[in-house]
């Protein structure tokens, strides 16, 4: 009797095989851009937050009931009344000032006719010195006193001036600490105003990093409304003992980015080097290795196993059998084979389609 078992077993591979020659005998359509030599340097990206300049919140000069304030939200430029006080009993004390300053004024002019009264009556013998030297100490009494009450004067005219409060910058009313028809005390906080127009961004980056950011002008930064670079305005290398973190700051005029946003900031951490690097979306990551699908002469992958080095933004070290203008393949190596035929194409949407894109005439 015959038996068919290695028919059988022959049969059962090529129907296994066959599916697979096919899918490797398939071009795979793929995007791929070329292994740059450029100058990385490793960075960590630290938090912050958009703040302004001034952030103020503006206090009464004097005393009195609270008759008008602005409402929030409100846009007002240097030296705009954002606040009035009560000014009656300041307006009766100009009054009483005025007069105490116009009695001084007659004093003193009776005393100066006094003297000169006076000093011809010693010339002429017909009194003594001393009643002269009396009227002199009298005159310089009521000099005193006119000058007293000037000031006086001019203490209730100023006071006058500050019912009266104004913006000492442009900004917007971000705060009411303090309502109309309340009596306010000297001192006492009314509202908060924020400067808009000059925004910076505050960040603490590690004391380590210090001579890093020296060398830098400018920093990487993102936020939930979007990406870019902001110049360094200030570093302070100064730090607790318990965080270890100094303060920099951003100049953030550029950015049309609201304050008190969270942000993150790409701060140096480590020397600049000369790498091989590709885009993240190169890499193929699996659980005992990585790698990249480079593309050689005759379109067809080849898979390398890389090391993964220093890191930013888009771009990252790959350490391996690469060289500088290879092209790697960037999108469509999730089911890619290595030595499998592709067919690249030059953006995404040709790659979802399989189609090349008319050109636009």
């Amino acid at each position: 009797m015959k038996t068919f078992y290695p028919r059988i077993v022959l049969l059962g591979l090529a129907l296994i095989t066959l599916p697979a020659l096919a899918q490797q005998g398939r071009a795979a359509n793929v995007n791929v851009t070329p292994i740059v030599s450029t100058t990385l340097s490793p960075v960590a990206w630290v938090s912050g937050s958009i703040v302004s300049r001034n952030n103020s919140q503006i206090a009464a000069d004097v005393s009195g009931r609270l008759v008008s304030i602005a409402e929030l939200g409100t846009l007002v430029t240097k030296g705009q009344v954002i606040a009035q006080l009560d000014k009656q009993q300041l307006t009766l004390k100009l009054q009483e000032e005025t007069a105490l300053v116009a009695n001084a004024k007659a004093k003193f002019a009776f005393e100066q006719s006094e003297v000169e009264r006076k000093k011809s009556l010693v010339k002429q013998k017909l009194i003594s010195a001393k009643e002269l030297d009396e009227s002199m100490a009298n005159l310089n009494i009521a000099e005193a006193n006119l000058a007293a009450a000037k000031a006086k004067l001019a203490q209730v005219k100023q006071d006058l001036n500050y019912t009266q409060l104004k913006a000492p910058f442009d900004g917007i009313v971000a705060e009411r600490l303090s309502n109309q028809g309340e009596y306010v005390t000297n001192g006492k906080a009314i509202l908060r105003l924020v400067e808009t127009a000059n925004i910076e961004a505050a960040l603490f980056a590690p004391l380590t990093a210090y001579q890093y950011l020296k060398q830098s002008k400018q920093l990487a930064i993102k936020s939930p409304l979007g990406n870019g670079h902001a110049p360094i305005k200030t570093i302070i290398p100064v730090s607790d003992a318990r965080s270890h973190l100094m303060e920099v700051r951003l100049d953030m005029s550029s950015f049309d980015w609201p304050i008190g946003l969270d942000i993150k900031a790409a701060v140096a951490t480590g020397e600049s080097k000369q790498v091989l690097a590709s885009p993240r979306d190169a890499l193929v990551l699996r659980r005992n290795a990585t790698s990249i699908f480079i593309i050689d002469n005759e379109n067809k992958a080849q898979q390398v196993e890389v090391k993964i080095g220093i890191s930013e933004g888009n771009l990252v070290e790959v350490i391996g059998d690469i060289n500088a203008g290879d092209k790697v393949v960037i999108r469509g190596a999730e089911r890619l084979r290595a030595g499998q035929s592709v067919n690249i194409k030059n953006n995404n949407d040709a790659l979802v389609s399989g189609k090349t894109l008319a050109r636009k005439q």
